[in-house]
């Protein structure tokens, strides 16, 4: 199966779900989030060859989906697959520009949880079914793609990837190392602190997520470095 049918096979497993306490993407808005990607996010960064793959927690909430946020919004929200003004992407971008050279259509970004939370944006998300959507349709898109490597948002995110893995958790200091502590096949899988407001405080800071980050792009550009090696 190449690369694309696997995906589109995703997909239709995510559509085939029932019952459970998540709600479907095609129940919001006339089915105007559902895409052709597993979930609506990876419509900006939907590089099958990436070299660096971003994996997010969740991508909405049922609250936030059934405000009104005006038909601009909604149409670019449609266009994109995110809200493009939200400080959360603003940083993720800026972050991946400043330290990996990137833009974000560069990448190939997923969510762990394929479906809509109850509740607010900050509603708590299970580990135990965050677990569940890692080993059912994270792992895959890794084993699809194989990018070089792969930065989980926050550390819930890490944590359900590691544990889909098979793998007992790691201090968050140690899972925001470059050590090769975390691997699927050719990918190392780290942690970022999830780039809104809290995730930087929790960090320590701006410098710190800052830090974090350059030290992680330059263990990017050891590997690219020896994948070229590699290919001579």
């Amino acid at each position: 199966m190449d690369r694309e049918a696997a995906m589109a096979a995703l997909v239709a497993k995510r559509r085939a779900e029932i019952g459970g306490r998540y709600h479907h993407l095609h129940l919001y808005d006339g089915g105007s989030w559902d895409f052709d990607f597993v979930v609506p996010w990876t419509k900006s960064a939907c590089n099958l060859d990436a070299d660096l793959m971003i994996i997010g927690q969740d991508w909405a909430s049922q609250g936030y989906l059934r405000r009104n946020d005006g038909a601009k919004k909604r149409a670019d929200r449609a266009m994109t697959g995110q809200d493009a003004h939200l400080a959360t992407n603003q940083n993720l971008k800026r972050l991946l520009a400043s330290h990996f050279g990137l833009c974000f259509s560069q990448t190939y970004a997923t969510n762990v949880l394929v479906f809509i939370k109850p509740g607010g944006m900050s509603s708590k998300v299970p580990q135990k079914d965050l677990h569940r959507c890692a080993v059912a349709y994270t792992l895959p898109q890794l084993e699809i793609v194989k990018p070089r490597m792969a930065l989980c948002l926050g550390a819930m995110t890490f944590d359900s990837v590691r544990s889909a893995l098979g793998l007992g958790r790691l201090g968050w200091r140690e899972a925001c190392s470059p050590s090769a502590h975390t691997r699927m096949g050719p990918t190392e899988i780290y942690g970022v602190p999830h780039t809104g407001s809290w995730g930087t405080k929790n960090a320590g800071g701006p410098l710190a997520v800052e830090a974090i980050w350059s030290d992680l792009a330059r263990r990017f550009r050891t590997l690219a470095g020896l994948g070229q090696q590699a290919a001579l």
